[in-house]
């Protein structure tokens, strides 16, 4: 009998486990709502970041263009090929992810789903990947050789300035001998001309000087602005990637994505499945890390270059201006100065007494 009993009380027992292991889904215990919010931001944040980091790369290639910033600059061109390849890195990003998306979560067929497209997508993807971050690195490279070994642009300025002197020398010379036979067939007059020819060569070769002088410092001015833009590329690329080396790191480790492959939800406990979401958690946060430096370049160049800055903002403004979005601004300054001109200008009146008192003056004091 007290088998029996024993046997009765232990049914309920087990009808409560069957039930248990029959309401135990995986699903329920993993689908928090932060785990979902992440879920959905995963494949869909391309979409988001696409539109602008095609727009801002294009903005640089454009501002990039101009001569304000040095166009035989290798920096200048470096970044150029930079911008072009975050595009097409971007941009086959966001075909991979929206492939993946509508195939897996909406069932559609895409035809891009064959072995040979995949992989060419995927070839070309991370190809396009590598050529920007290896710019980068020669650009850096390129940049510490040019500190280091400053021998060629030091060349380069030894030789404008030895072509201006030599220029300035031969206009002298020349002057000298203009100057000459000018004195030989009339003295009087060669004498007043050589004072005036003496003012007018110290007067060009001052000009000379500083014309150079200017054109060297805005060269320092937008060198500098240059090196100051590529290095905060190369910071911003470097601090990127600082976690996403730690989780690549970790990962060889340990893999805690791996967790729950080939495991019943019995046999999962709570701190497996806290491990797992931290595994997604940071999963997602290396390919946002890694997908940002596409986009965020164009802010870097405006902190970093001044002169960047202002062709964006004029070539805003004018945008603005064509499209009759805001009025053209009165030029105040130029209206100023016609009204300093004509009160600084002699009127008629002046003119016509300035001439009754030149008339009365004697011929003799003439």
């Amino acid at each position: 009998m007290d088998y029996v009993e024993r046997f009765n009380q232990s049914i309920p027992n087990h009808q409560t486990y069957d039930v248990y292991m029959f309401r135990c889904s995986l699903e329920d215990r993993l689908y928090d709502p932060v785990y979902l919010a992440f879920k959905s931001i995963d494949s869909t944040y391309l979409r988001v970041l696409i539109g602008p980091g095609i727009l801002l790369n294009l903005l640089c290639l454009f501002i990039l263009s101009r001569p304000r910033l040095s166009n035989k600059s290798t920096t200048i061109i470096f970044l150029r090929v930079l911008a072009l390849f975050d595009i097409l890195s971007i941009t086959f990003k966001y075909i991979r992810a929206e492939v993946n998306y509508q195939s897996t979560k909406n069932g559609h067929e895409i035809f891009l789903l064959t072995p040979s497209g995949c992989k060419a997508l995927y070839v070309l993807m991370n190809a396009c990947i590598s050529i920007a971050m290896w710019t980068i690195v020669l650009m850096s490279l390129d940049k510490a050789v040019a500190v280091s070994y400053p021998l060629k642009s030091r060349l380069i300025i030894a030789a404008n300035v030895v072509i201006a002197v030599v220029l300035h020398r031969t206009r002298h010379d020349w002057g000298i001998a203009e100057n000459s036979n000018i004195q030989e067939s009339n003295s009087s007059f060669s004498k007043t001309n050589l004072s005036k020819t003496s003012l007018r060569r110290r007067c060009s070769g001052s000009s000379i000087t500083t014309a150079v002088e200017l054109v060297l410092a805005t060269k320092r001015r937008t060198n500098a602005q240059v090196k100051r833009m590529l290095l905060a590329v190369t910071l911003s690329i470097i601090i990127l990637n600082i976690p996403n080396t730690i989780f690549f790191i970790f990962i060889k480790i340990y893999d805690i994505r791996k967790i729950l492959n080939g495991r019943s939800c019995l046999d999962i406990s709570d701190g497996d499945i806290l491990l797992y979401k931290l595994g997604f958690y940071s999963d997602f946060i290396q390919d946002l890390l890694s997908d940002l430096p596409h986009v965020v370049n164009f802010f870097l160049y405006s902190l970093a270059g001044e002169n960047f800055r202002s062709i964006f903002v004029n070539a805003f403004h004018q945008f603005l201006v064509d499209f009759h979005l805001i009025k053209q601004k009165q030029r105040c300054l130029s209206y100023n100065t016609h009204i300093l001109n004509s009160a600084l200008t002699p009127g008629t009146d002046y003119s016509h007494n300035l001439g009754r008192i030149s008339s009365k003056t004697p011929s003799s004091k003439v």
